[in-house]
């Protein structure tokens, strides 16, 4: 059932970010999030233009008509406020973000606004303006199949709202590829009146690997 997107709890891929919006083409987005001149490259060839030392996120950039996707597994950008804003103006973004942590989260944008954001799960509260609409299939999709990884099971409903299944083949495989040095200055940590110990807090982002330096700012 869920072998489609299984590659996405694999260890090789500790983290990442994967964006889609609709009505976009692959360049727009890569030079929405402050991509240089995009080439086609697999990913092989991708990491010997860009090797891991440069700071900057590796934009790996496709479409899946009418959706662009982006997905970063290096330093990623698009996560950030100010730049999920910008690709979402006028349409929609859905993101599914893995962190090295452990966290998982699901947001989707219209028009600048973000309807949802939650960790994906059993129970979990969307701490988005609404209304929610990938929430409530993934807690079906988990009550259905409660053996299912609950970054599977967000994946596979992101993937039937867009109309896609991206594979490792279509991943590692030639795909429009930019590198963004985009920087963005970390907003204050949120305040909230959530009591403590209900929930968790949609923290920082981390990837194996990556320096402190590099640490991108609060997922907001």
């Amino acid at each position: 059932m869920d072998t489609d997107w299984a590659w996405a709890t694999e260890s090789r891929r500790p983290g990442f970010c994967l964006t889609f919006v609709r009505d976009r083409d692959p360049a727009t987005v890569a030079g929405l999030l402050g991509g240089g001149p995009p080439a086609t490259m697999t990913a092989v060839e991708a990491g010997e233009a860009f090797p891991i030392s440069l700071r900057g996120s590796l934009l790996r950039c496709g479409s899946v008509a009418p959706w662009a996707y982006c997905y970063e597994d290096r330093a990623p950008v698009a996560f950030r406020a100010s730049l999920r804003q910008r690709l979402s103006e006028g349409t929609e973004l859905v993101q599914v973000v893995k962190s090295a942590d452990g966290m998982r989260i699901v947001r989707r944008m219209v028009n600048g606004r973000q309807t949802e954001q939650f960790e994906p799960r059993r129970g979990a509260d969307n701490r988005g303006a609404g209304p929610a609409v990938l929430l409530p299939r993934i807690e079906r999709l988990l009550v259905a199949f409660p053996e299912m990884s609950v970054l599977v099971a967000a994946l596979r409903t992101v993937g039937r709202h867009v109309g896609a299944v991206l594979t490792p083949g279509i991943l590692d495989g030639p795909l429009m590829t930019a590198f963004s040095t985009e920087t963005a200055t970390a907003p204050p940590t949120p305040v909230t009146g959530r009591p403590a110990g209900l929930g968790r807090r949609l923290g920082s982002f981390s990837l194996s690997g990556q320096p402190l330096g590099d640490r991108p700012p609060w997922i907001g």
